[in-house]
């Protein structure tokens, strides 16, 4: 069952995180899960906000339920190839 916790009620999402998130429409876990990496970037991007990697994989670990810090190289591996990056 998809969840629709408010960003500010999952793990890892801090004022920082969940505002420049609600900058680019995505205010709950459903608009998480509803869009990929690559939009996500791209739309911060155009709001003239360089998305750094660590937002990515908190992300990541907050759908997995986890500590952000707990991201395994594998999982920040598989981020980067998804984002394009090295």
């Amino acid at each position: 069952m998809m969840s629709n916790r408010r960003l500010e009620d999952i793990r890892n999402f801090g004022p920082y995180t969940t505002g420049i998130l609600n900058q680019i429409g995505i205010y709950t876990e459903q608009d998480l899960l509803s869009t990929d990496y690559p939009s996500i970037s791209q739309k911060l991007v155009e709001k003239g906000i360089r998305p750094n990697l660590n937002i990515f994989y908190g992300i990541e670990m907050a759908l997995q339920g986890k500590v952000w810090t707990k991201i395994s190289s594998q999982e920040k591996q598989e981020i980067k190839q998804i984002l394009g990056r090295k």
